[in-house]
């Protein structure tokens, strides 16, 4: 998300999970492991991080994972990353359950499952206020169409999630539930700044 620091005004950018052949900043361990890109096998944007997480020797820091992704999408794009919000699954899921769900214009019926397990149902087409856990399958599943449409769907879960949920009720909650599992989400926002972008997070609503 690329945000106008004094307007609120947002612009969502995606990359697909398969982008082949990722570049990384000069210098760094990951150039010098794949100074072609990321181009071993099976090796795309997504296998960025686990990479980096699993070579942990060859990096002096603490999440190279991390660091890794985030020098491969600035490579990518041009642009430079500020901060970095890092929410797995289960925690995505538990913080839309926890402020009482998302109202989405679901486009097209969206499989629950599906590819390696079986389709456990479906989210319907129309309006619909979804759990956490259709929230996550909504953004998530590519059963019926493809990972351009995923994409699609994940800016409109996080445009949504922005235009209905109240600001400080969310950092209360992801407060809570960073505390309660583990690494369920992490940031390099600095908590001193958190109000900071409650506040962005409140002029974005008056965006389009």
């Amino acid at each position: 998300a690329s945000m106008d620091a004094d307007t609120g005004r947002a612009v969502l950018i995606g990359l697909p999970r398969n982008l082949a052949k990722v570049p990384f900043p000069k210098g760094s361990v990951m150039d010098k492991e794949f100074p072609q890109g990321f181009d071993c096998e099976g090796c795309y944007l997504n296998a960025v991080y686990t990479w980096a997480q699993d070579h942990k020797a060859q990096f002096d820091e603490k999440d190279p994972g991390i660091n890794a992704t985030i020098g491969a999408v600035e490579e990518s794009t041009g642009l430079s990353i500020n901060y970095y919000a890092l929410v797995n699954m289960k925690g995505f899921s538990k913080l839309v359950d926890s402020v009482g769900g998302v109202k989405i214009n679901v486009r097209e019926r969206t499989a629950i499952g599906g590819i390696g397990s079986p389709i456990r149902g479906w989210i319907e087409t129309g309006e619909q206020q979804l759990t956490g856990s259709q929230a996550l399958w909504y953004a998530r599943s590519r059963v019926m169409n493809d990972d351009w449409s995923r994409m699609g769907r994940q800016k409109c879960v996080l445009n949504a999630m922005v235009q209905q949920l109240n600001p400080q009720t969310v950092l209360l909650n992801m407060n809570d539930i960073a505390k309660s599992g583990s690494a369920m989400i992490t940031t390099s926002v600095p908590r001193q700044d958190m109000a900071v972008f409650v506040d962005l997070a409140l002029k974005a609503r008056k965006n389009p």
